[in-house]
């Protein structure tokens, strides 16, 4: 379980992607020298079970071809490039985090990529630096199923009672709410259970100022530049 520091970390959205194409290594790095403590990165499975890193279910917009991962071994996926920068496995990342000591946010956003993306991570060293997050809760329940002390933060755009109910029911140790979400009255409630705060996805500079001084856990952004910078300023 990883051990947070007393103020928030500042995390790269796909690393720095205004910059360098998103979930690329050379993105994760940038994202690092500009001052992030680390990077927030999606993955999803290839056919034959390699953790990919890509957002979206196709290879279509980030490397221009038309194929599914999950219909791809990743040796044809290796081939590929997204923009300028190679498409990286998560071990990759995982390898790139145990040199630098930054903090990873893995997004988990298909079925099928739980048992990869967790060995590849602990493999590397990571579990006290790595968060697994995700949108479904059937996700979270299966990296406890593997690694019952890994942090698993739910994503959510919503919070009502039923995404209550699927947060305590999954035991995790955190939420990964949209930024409109973490009002002062939100993050009371979450302290109030005990639950970290990983905020997405923050670009607007009052804003992530307000997110600082109200000490989330973390903070997600396209500009960690900007991010850093201002937590700077506030951290002194």
């Amino acid at each position: 379980m990883p051990d947070f520091p007393s103020r928030p970390l500042i995390l790269g959205h796909r690393g720095a992607p205004r910059e360098l194409p998103e979930n690329t290594l050379e993105s994760c790095r940038l994202a690092v020298r500009q001052g992030a403590d680390g990077v927030e990165v999606d993955v999803q499975p290839s056919i034959d079970g390699v953790p990919v890193l890509i957002h979206d279910p196709t290879l279509a917009r980030t490397t221009g071809h038309g194929g599914h991962v999950a219909a791809l071994p990743w040796a044809r996926i290796a081939q590929l490039r997204a923009g300028s920068e190679p498409v990286p496995r998560l071990d990759d990342v995982a390898a790139w985090a145990a040199e630098t000591d930054a903090w990873v946010n893995v997004e988990i956003k298909s079925p099928g990529a739980e048992e990869a993306a967790v060995a590849a991570m602990m493999a590397a060293g990571r579990q006290e630096r790595t968060v697994f997050s995700s949108f479904y809760p059937a996700i979270l329940s299966r990296v406890r199923q593997i690694a019952p002390h890994a942090a698993r933060f739910f994503l959510t755009e919503w919070w009502d009672d039923d995404v209550r109910a699927a947060v305590e029911s999954l035991g995790v140790q955190g939420v990964c709410p949209h930024h409109r979400l973490a009002t002062s009255a939100f993050l009371d409630e979450m302290r109030a259970a005990g639950l970290g705060v990983i905020v997405w996805t923050v670009d607007e500079p009052e804003r992530i100022r307000e997110l600082v001084r109200a000490n989330v856990t973390a903070i997600i952004s396209n500009l960690p530049a900007l991010a850093a910078g201002i937590l700077r300023e506030e951290r002194g």
